[in-house]
């Protein structure tokens, strides 16, 4: 058993994150996505982030190509899950705030 934890941040629906944050992937299907949210998330809510917000990196994941066609414009979390499920029906949105976290500066 190793003396080290790893630390983690907390997901965004644990701490929150305001208009203007810059969130990160935490998952294995959103790793390396990165988006910037129009509107402030409260803390609390585990599904998807509200409001607009853009994808500024697709990431490297299973949903990278899905997801490519929306980089650098407005979106919402529902034109992302239509994106993902047109390839992959039964997946889970990446964009769901407790598999995403603050990215810290």
């Amino acid at each position: 058993m190793s003396r080290f934890r790893s630390v983690t941040a907390p997901s965004v629906s644990e701490c929150g994150a305001g208009a203007g944050c810059v969130l990160r992937g935490a998952g294995l299907n959103n790793q390396g996505l990165r988006l910037k949210v129009i509107q402030e998330q409260a803390r609390g809510n585990e599904g998807a982030i509200k409001g607009g917000f853009v994808i500024l990196d697709a990431g490297d994941n299973i949903h990278t190509q899905s997801l490519g066609p929306l980089l650098g414009q407005v979106t919402d979390a529902a034109a992302v899950t239509g994106a993902i499920r047109r390839a992959r029906p039964g997946c889970v949105s990446v964009v769901n705030s407790n598999i995403l976290v603050v990215e810290k500066s």
